[in-house]
């Protein structure tokens, strides 16, 4: 952490009186647009934060986190099946620990703006729930806030401290469940590798099918998230697999209604195994086992972490959580 740089330091610089500065910074009135704007300017060159313990002392309250949602993903961040279960566990284990949050939506690409707001917001501390770049998270050390990553890492980032699932063993588990019931010609549908600009999946693939014996050559379908039905069914078509691991759900469901149409027996014909398990997955027929994230224990742990690192523990450790299992009928 640098040296904390004072309001007298920004009123110095602006070429205002300090009261002046405690006036912009507060948001107060009887500023005009022309001197606030020298103010924020002062303040952001001189990487300048303000006391924020002090200030939620004054104020009898608890130090302020913020969970920071991308305005890219506004339309369904709080309510998206898994954010849903991050946060609740965030809120959680926040409030346990004796602190407050605020969930906040911002354009995570203009971090000159990203962190006025923190600063107008207060925030001590904040958890971010999507991928930010990592010009963003320098300009956040440069301020010296502290950061956890929830369910992502920046690749090849140094400082970083992140939870996230972790998907070399999601995918032993799942190859796990399907040989242990006989299957052998296994196929993936891998999207969480091109998102990660990683082989996390591929690799784990090859060489658990390697360790085994069995076949590994062109058994990996690199896509996107949500690449189709049309794209889809083609794939089961043209693979002719026994039994595949799919880690896109959407895929998982188009799978589903191909089978169905074409009077394809699941597990019968063909035997099917989803990353993420949502209460959903109980209604379709048949029922869709999956390898759930531990979503809220995530959330939790991140929390945790973060409420370390403002409470000065040195080198808090980033950690990779298993999914569970959740068997149903498709395999």
């Amino acid at each position: 952490m640098g040296k904390k740089v004072s309001i007298i330091e920004v009123a110095k610089k602006a070429g205002v009186s300090k009261s002046t500065v405690s006036r912009v910074l507060n948001d107060s009135y009887g500023v005009s647009k022309e001197t606030r704007e020298k103010v924020l300017n002062a303040a952001h060159q001189l990487k300048y934060r303000t006391n924020i313990s002090a200030r939620y002392l004054r104020n009898n309250s608890s130090n302020l986190l913020g969970i920071l949602i991308s305005k890219d993903d506004a339309d369904e961040g709080i309510t998206h099946l898994v954010h849903s279960r991050k946060i609740s566990g965030i809120v959680n284990k926040v409030s346990e620990l004796g602190y407050d949050v605020l969930i906040f939506i911002e354009d995570i690409h203009d971090h000159k703006r990203l962190n006025e707001v923190i600063r107008e917001k207060g925030l001590s501390g904040i958890l971010l729930l999507n991928d930010v770049p990592v010009d963003v998270l320098e300009s956040f050390r440069a301020y010296d806030l502290p950061f956890v990553l929830v369910n992502w890492s920046a690749k090849d980032y140094e400082h970083q401290c992140y939870v996230r699932t972790d998907l070399a063993a999601a995918t032993r588990m799942g190859l796990d469940i399907l040989t242990q019931r006989g299957y052998k010609d296994i196929g993936v549908i891998n999207w969480e590798d091109s998102l990660r600009n990683e082989k996390t999946i591929e690799n784990e693939f090859i060489n658990y099918m390697q360790g085994k014996g069995l076949e590994w050559k062109d058994c990996v379908w690199n896509t996107e998230f949500d690449p189709g039905r049309k794209a889809v069914e083609e794939y089961i078509r043209s693979s002719g697999k026994r039994a595949y691991l799919s880690f896109s759900y959407n895929s998982s469901i188009y799978i589903l209604d191909y089978c169905r149409e074409k009077g394809i027996s699941i597990p019968g014909d063909i035997a099917l195994l989803s990353y993420e398990f949502f209460p959903f997955f109980d209604y379709l027929h048949p029922r869709l086992s999956g390898l759930r994230q531990q979503a809220e224990l995530m959330g939790e742990k991140a929390a945790e972490k973060l409420i370390q690192i403002l409470q000065g523990k040195e080198n808090v450790k980033s950690e990779l959580i298993p999914p569970e299992i959740v068997l149903r009928e498709t395999c």
